[in-house]
């Protein structure tokens, strides 16, 4: 998932949430946070920490845990082993602490109990996979 998908006719039709395949392994892994309601239907960037990689990004959507429990996330399917940084997508500050994303690995950032986002308080962690 790369944040568009084919609708057979050639264009591009956006990503509405859903399943969502991880093709990790080697030194690509991949990153979810989970997003307070405040972010539903934004696109939250994210960037190599130390800043020498151009930001991408990805939509914020509400999607089913398997234990039935509804969250809101954003997935970066496709990273390269190091530290990243995700970005506010209104004010292009820091969102959250930087997040260690190792290859092989989905690394799990919960920034839910964001409150006005002025001070974020979260924790991040990975879990090998």
């Amino acid at each position: 998932m790369r944040g568009s998908t084919n609708n057979g006719s050639g264009e591009s039709a956006a990503v509405q949430g859903g399943s969502v395949v991880l093709d990790i392994g080697g030194d690509i892994g991949a990153l979810i946070a989970y997003l307070p309601e405040s972010f539903a239907g934004t696109e939250i960037d994210i960037s190599v920490a130390d800043g020498s990689k151009p930001f991408t990004h990805t939509g914020v959507h509400p999607r089913v845990a398997p234990n039935g429990n509804r969250r809101l996330t954003a997935v970066y399917p496709e990273l390269t082993t190091g530290d990243y940084q995700l970005w506010h997508p209104n004010d292009g500050v820091p969102l959250g602490p930087v997040v260690h994303v190792d290859g092989g690995a989905v690394a799990e950032l919960d920034l839910r109990e964001l409150a006005g986002v002025a001070a974020p308080s979260a924790h991040a962690h990975s879990h090998a996979h």
